[in-house]
């Protein structure tokens, strides 16, 4: 029993002396033992044991109070690398910035000079390289490592060799007196060390020794000048991110949160009406690139500016898909520009000569040209203004598709509540029911960027408020739009194949219902208006009449809808057209939306109702009332004016007794012109469209030899029917058709709201 109470003792004081603090109640429990059952050497040496374990337990405490103050000091001693890091920091974001300006700015202008000012080897190689640039990445410390460092290292290179090829080249010169006696004109020795950009010197001006020595002597001096500040900045790099490892990291998690707030308070809602037109402003660049010079290198740019209009049209949802063709048109495009450049030496216009019937379809334009026994290159004037813009918009195309998609292929693009989803994911307009149909954006992030949010009362988010109202409002009312663009193409472009259009909008504006009719008949005039423009695309090419062999004459032609202008660049009317065509393609895409919502859920359910008053809102509701008001007036105007302009005719006259009617008939009898005043525009509407569309096929010959055999041209012209050189006929035609439009905006819009205001007189 005794020696269970003294092992089950120690076991407690053991286990209680684990803590340093128990020593005080280990202690009392020693002087509460039975007497009877201890020894006195049992006392001595336990409380020997109890003076060890406290001694240990001072220790510990001292080792942690060490510990704690090397930390402190360890912490005091940070602080100084922290203010040096500061200031580190600053100069590397001082390094990147010039960096920026070298690589960015300076390095491509001079490559551009090298390029543009001599034809050589040699500049095919900065061309090369200058092509090269949108492919390295941002400026970032993983890409100054390996990228921007070779590729400097590269030009430096190639421009150093060059600069001492033509050093030694020139010392050879001026050591065989006399100067340069060796190399006559027209050699073979002569022409090929020409396409390396070594020429003599001799009777030269100061532009000329320019022009072929500086552009070297610059760039290597750019090339050297950022090699030196890669290198200082990869210094300065590894030299911070060795000694402040941990703070670096700390700064770079505060600086990060710093440019989310930064980016919080940038006019967010302007940030993202511009990342909602990228898409728009490559559609414009890529029909830009193909319309200024059609030919048959550049139709695939006409080909993917048709295919991306439709498939957005479609609205089917840009994807991968979209980013790895439109990478392929950018490589396609950077060949196109190398072999527009190669196509300037002599050799390739030997192969295929300039002017000529394959060169001109190809779309290659010999912008110099140079000869054996000139030393100048000879600068080609005679060219139409097409021929010269050709190559910059290639370029620029290349550039800005190139840096698109190195932004969405190598780079991952940082998500948060504020950025909004990739511009390949979204519409360029909202639908009618304000949401976008190709992506599943959240409640939050899409009432985030709403238009109806009335907290924002800033002078920039009403401006923006407005802009994305008008489109809304344009696009919900597009088929209005597409029957004007129907009618101004008929009327800017005579002939038989526009004359559908012009048909087809009038009878689509007669009907009941005509919106639905639009939207249904939407597919068809659009894929319509797609084969008028691939062959105005067609007979654009810089060919002449003759050289095509047409069954027809010129005349004949024309008034079918193939008009060739020899030699001269088809832009206008392509530029034309595809602006009509935007019209049409806005209308399909309504159209699409509107179905897919009606299958859904159907067109009610979808519809997002607010009961915020905003400025977009009160704006509208002015601007209808304001029309609804003197709309009529300036229907009444119109009318007028059509009857008495130019020469008195008989429609014209006609025209005058209709304005008579309106007048009179609201003297005498108020009721009686109240209820016959939608009749009374209707009427006008269906009579103007009888006479647009007899003046327009009376302008056709066959039509007008027709007539012209069985009445007089006396009786023709008193009517009002006479031929009107076609660069005047569309002004001709502009007035009846602009009074039409304001007729049907006046019958269709304004008429109903118009009724509710007047009231029966007492």
């Amino acid at each position: 029993m005794a020696y269970f109470n003294k092992s089950t003792e120690c076991s407690n004081i053991q286990r209680s002396s684990n803590h340093p603090y128990d020593i005080d109640l280990q202690t009392s429990r020693r002087h509460t033992l039975p007497s009877n059952n201890k020894t006195k050497d049992q006392r001595q040496s336990r409380i020997y044991s109890l003076s060890i374990k406290q001694d240990q337990s001072n220790i510990l405490i001292s080792n942690q109070l060490l510990s704690i103050n090397n930390l402190i000091s360890n912490l005091t001693n940070i602080s100084h690398p922290l203010v040096m890091s500061d200031h580190e920091k600053e100069q590397l974001r001082m390094s990147r910035s010039f960096l920026s300006v070298f690589i960015l700015i300076l390095l491509p202008l001079a490559l551009l000079s090298g390029v543009i000012f001599r034809y050589s080897i040699i500049s095919f190689i900065y061309a090369f390289l200058l092509l090269l640039l949108p492919w390295l990445g941002p400026i970032a410390e993983r890409n100054i490592r390996t990228r921007f460092r070779i590729f400097v290292l590269a030009i430096a290179f190639i421009s150093l060799l060059t600069v001492l090829a033509q050093i030694i080249f020139q010392s050879i010169l001026l050591a065989n007196k006399p100067y340069g006696h060796t190399l006559n004109n027209c050699t073979e020795l002569v022409r090929t060390l020409r396409y390396f950009g070594l020429e003599r010197l001799d009777n030269s001006n100061a532009i000329r020794i320019l022009r072929l020595i500086f552009p070297d002597i610059i760039i290597l001096a750019i090339s050297t000048v950022c090699f030196v500040i890669i290198r200082r900045t990869i210094v300065t790099s590894r030299r911070r991110n060795n000694e402040l490892q941990i703070s670096s990291s700390i700064s770079q998690t505060a600086n990060s949160s710093t440019s989310i707030e930064d980016q919080k308070k940038l006019w967010p809602r302007l940030l993202s009406m511009l990342k909602r037109t990228r898409l728009f402003l490559q559609f414009i660049i890529v029909g830009f690139a193909a319309f200024v010079y059609p030919s048959i290198i550049n139709s695939v740019y006409f080909i993917f500016f048709l295919t991306l209009a439709f498939i957005w049209s479609s609205s089917v949802k840009f994807g991968t898909k979209y980013t790895f063709a439109r990478a392929i048109l950018v490589v396609y495009t950077g060949i196109h520009l190398l072999i527009l450049y190669l196509y300037q030496f002599g050799f390739f216009q030997e192969f295929l000569p300039p002017l000529s019937l394959w060169s001109n379809i190809t779309g290659l334009t010999a912008i110099v040209e140079s000869n054996c026994t000139d030393r100048e290159p000879y600068l080609e004037r005679n060219l139409v203004w097409s021929d010269y813009i050709n190559p910059c918009a290639l370029l620029l195309l290349y550039f800005y598709f190139a840096f698109e998609t190195n932004r969405t292929l190598f780079h991952r693009i940082r998500t948060n509540v504020l950025t909004i989803p990739s511009v390949e994911q979204q519409s360029l307009v909202h639908n009618s029911d304000g949401r976008d149909t190709l992506e599943q954006t959240p409640p939050k992030l899409y009432r985030r960027w709403s238009l109806e949010q009335p907290g924002d009362q800033t002078w920039q988010g009403r401006i923006i408020f407005v802009v994305f109202s008008i489109i809304r409002v344009l696009e919900r009312h597009s088929y209005l739009l597409s029957l004007i663009a129907m009618l101004a193409w008929s009327i800017t472009f005579h002939s038989l194949l526009t004359l559908v259009y012009l048909l087809w909008a009038c009878i689509l504006w007669v009907l009941p219902n005509s919106r639905q009719w639009c939207l249904r008949m939407s597919p068809f005039f659009t894929i319509y208006g797609g084969i008028l423009l691939i062959l105005q695309y067609l007979v654009g090419f810089k060919v002449s009449f003759n050289q095509l062999n047409f069954a027809y004459d010129r005349r004949t032609m024309e008034q079918i809808g193939i008009r060739i202008n020899d030699y001269q660049p088809a832009f206008i009317p392509l530029l034309l057209k595809s602006f009509y065509m935007l019209f049409f393609w806005l209308t399909l895409r309504q159209y699409i939306n509107e179905k897919r919502i009606a299958r859904a859920q159907g067109n009610d359910a979808r519809r997002v109702s607010t009961g915020t008053d905003s400025y977009p809102r009160r704006l509208g509701r002015w601007l209808i009332n304001f029309l609804t008001k003197y709309w009529i007036f300036v229907s009444c105007g119109m009318l007028l004016l059509v009857s008495i302009q130019n020469t008195v005719v008989i429609y014209r006259i006609i025209y005058m007794a209709f304005y008579l009617f309106f007048i009179l008939a609201f003297q005498i009898s108020f009721g009686f012109w109240r209820k016959t005043v939608a009749t009374f525009h209707l009427t006008i509407i269906i009579y103007s469209m009888v006479i647009l569309i007899g003046i327009y096929i009376y302008q056709f010959e066959n039509v007008n030899v027709f007539l012209t055999e069985r009445f007089s041209k006396e009786l023709l012209a008193s009517i009002g029917l006479d031929v009107v050189p076609s660069d005047v006929l569309a002004v001709k035609l502009l007035t009846p058709s602009t009074f039409l439009v304001v007729n049907i905006l006046q019958l269709h819009y304004f008429h109903s709201g118009w009724m509710k205001l007047i009231t029966m007189p007492r």
